[in-house]
């Protein structure tokens, strides 16, 4: 999720173009390496580090890579650093791609290995999310797509895990990116704050600590002087205020139009989907009191071609259509044709009426479920929050898969799917369902800042906000899973006396960018949770009998990606080279104190289930391309020089 969300109107309009491959989002973004291609190439290169300036740690480490690769002799680099809204509006530009930097990231993926390797190298993703640089080529958007895509992968999770297993060694010797580490997050919170538990992506974290049935946790408040380690949730206590300190700004509460960690969990106290997720990856029905598969067949995209319509593309593959492109003709490139055929929703429609689609998952709804306004949940609800999601920033990893969906009966509605595929379950639901009023808002107008408070079904209602300052939410007096009773949920097998809501009263999230102060406002007793504090002061926390530290292994890591398609970032060598000379191990221990894992896959164990046939022996393949080498890396350097006839210096 991008922590800072601020994309312009032309990135979105070329995500009309791209369509295709879904992709997990930035959560942050620590810098660049660069270069141009308008100068000649000589050595010692020049290179400049642009770094998003709001973490210490991730200012840090670039410092170390810096310090590493000018004690080469082969590189001179330079550090710029940038506020985070400069710094991501800047990276997320897509003419950035032509500046030759490498940009340092974080990827929040999610429990599907896709978003592990489509975010940063398919191409359908340049300029939508994580893929800064171009970096995809045919040959891997295709193994990207037969690896989800297709009755074969869909029934049968082990080829799907080999295929993924090619995937990993093809990225490892492109070498397109390199990762550093994979993360943890940590929580830092003082012991009035019982039963807390993080979840593996931070912006459910909060959402999902709160309440989760599916966990059978809840979270609740003591003031006393009894400490978490001295209750269970038969100590449980009602009503409070939790002060939850974040770190950056909610860039909007309009979900289809932000995908930044801090506007997500925000959104996610308001907002609910049609399924839930436990720890672990696992669903469960949740505004669908049940769902199923009803179809699959077993189909390509070019069975849609007698749906589309012609549409003229431009030199830089900007399609002239204002519909959503639900799927270009696998035939056409926008880039190299004048005109494409593009299937749009109105197409979708059409070829679903004919029985022309991959897969068809029913939902049922509860009845009886309100929006905050009061009007009832219907499946009309569900069809114009899919509508609303078109042509909106996650419309690429929306209608990656998705087809159409099509209201049955008032509490019945049918998602189809493009294609078979094997992340269908989780995918197809994973939106936010809007009221029907909210659902015909113009595209980002869902926001107290346009005069539009944010409506949902969720537990917590929108109280107040004040733009960089804080927001409030209230409990939902009327939340429908407390008005059913938690015997609601067929599948919750859990205590009945477990709470079929939140407990805490109120949620005020302060925006706190300053990590120093966020740290300092815990202490004070100012705040009771927050997370994305730097290394030095966890252990400080770690260590005081007052706080407690929860960490868990995320979905997420931080990398960098080299760009490729500008000299002499295009020569594969040069990249694993600098890939050799970043010290994962050295960042992890020096750096973050312990806090984190060095990363030696594409892949974090998060999402091994299907994405590899055996993790250990993925890693212990890949290792060697990733170790810190310095002899490696120069000899590669050379090779580079030489057989390109570059000048060198050194």
């Amino acid at each position: 999720m991008v922590k800072g969300d601020k994309q312009s109107r032309s990135a979105i309009n070329r995500r009309r173009v791209l369509q295709g491959l879904g992709a997990a989002g930035v959560v942050s973004i620590a810098g660049c390496l660069g270069g141009s291609d308008d100068d000649e190439v000589s050595f010692p290169l020049d290179v400049r580090l642009e770094v998003d300036a709001d973490n210490d740690d991730r200012v840090e480490w670039t410092q170390v890579i810096q310090q590493i690769m000018e004690d080469t002799g082969y590189f001179d680099v330079d550090i710029e650093q940038h506020s985070w809204d400069d710094y991501s509006d800047r990276v997320l530009d897509e003419e950035y791609q032509d500046n030759g930097y490498i940009a340092f990231i974080g990827l929040s993926g999610t429990f599907n290995p896709e978003s592990f390797c489509d975010a940063l190298h398919g191409t359908a993703n340049q300029g939508q999310c994580c893929n800064l640089n171009g970096l995809g080529y045919d040959e891997l958007d295709e193994m990207i797509d037969e690896a989800r895509f297709g009755s074969d992968v869909a029934d049968d999770p082990e080829l799907r895990a080999e295929r993924y297993d090619e995937i990993w060694h093809e990225l490892a010797d492109y070498r397109g990116s390199s990762l550093i580490l994979h993360t943890t997050d940590e929580y830092v919170r003082n012991t009035d704050v019982h039963g807390f538990a993080p979840f593996p992506f931070s912006e459910s974290t909060l959402s999902y600590a709160l309440h989760s049935p599916i966990d059978e946790q809840v979270m609740w408040l003591d003031r006393s002087d009894a400490t978490p380690d001295e209750t269970d949730r038969s100590d449980l206590q009602e009503g409070g205020t939790l002060r939850f300190g974040v770190p950056a700004n909610i860039a909007s509460f309009d979900p289809p139009y932000s995908s930044d960690t801090t506007s997500t969990m925000s959104q996610e106290l308001i907002f609910e989907q049609l399924i839930t997720s436990d720890t672990e990856g696992n669903l469960q029905p949740w505004l669908a009191e049940s769902y199923e598969s009803l179809d699959v067949q077993d189909i390509e995209r070019d069975a849609y071609e007698d749906y589309m319509t012609t549409a003229s593309a431009d030199e830089e593959g900007a399609i002239d259509v204002d519909e959503q492109v639900i799927l270009t003709h696998p035939d056409d490139s926008p880039v190299a044709d004048d005109e494409v055929r593009v299937l749009t929703p109105e197409g979708a429609s059409d070829a679903v009426d004919d029985g022309v689609y991959g897969m068809q998952w029913r939902y049922h709804l509860h009845e009886g479920i309100e929006f905050h306004d009061g009007e009832e949940l219907t499946a009309e609800n569900v069809v114009l929050s899919v509508e609303r999601y078109e042509n909106s920033d996650l419309s690429a990893q929306t209608f990656d898969s998705l087809l159409h969906a099509r209201q049955v009966d008032e509490y019945t509605v049918d998602l189809y799917a493009q294609i078979p595929d094997a992340e269908a379950e989780r995918e197809l639901p994973g939106i936010y369902i809007h009221s029907t009023e909210q659902a015909s808002l113009e595209g980002g107008d869902l926001d107290p800042r346009q005069d539009n408070e944010p409506v949902g079904t969720g537990p917590y209602v929108f109280e107040e906000f004040e733009d960089e300052g804080y927001f409030i939410a209230t409990k939902n007096e009327s939340y429908w899973l407390e008005e059913k009773g938690i015997d609601a949920l067929e599948w919750f097998d859990g205590p009945s006396d477990f709470p079929a809501g939140p407990v805490i009263d109120e949620v005020d999230m302060d925006i706190i960018p300053e990590d120093s102060t966020r740290s300092g406002q815990l202490q004070n007793d100012e705040i009771d949770v927050t997370y994305n504090l730097v290394s030095s002061t966890l252990n400080d926390f770690d260590s005081d009998d007052d706080f407690i530290v929860d960490s868990i292994e995320s979905g997420g890591y931080q990398y960098f990606q080299y760009p490729v398609n500008v000299e002499p970032w295009d020569d594969d060598r040069l990249r694993k080279a600098v890939n050799h000379l970043v010290p994962r191990e050295q960042i992890v221990d020096e750096v973050l104190d312990g806090w984190g894992e060095p990363a030696w896959t594409m892949i974090p164990e998060l999402a091994q289930g299907s994405g590899t046939t055996d993790y250990d022996a993925l890693e212990s393949e890949l290792k060697p391309h990733n170790e810190f080498d310095t002899e490696e890396a120069i000899k590669l350097i050379e090779e580079v020089i030489d057989d390109r006839g570059y000048e060198s210096d050194v």
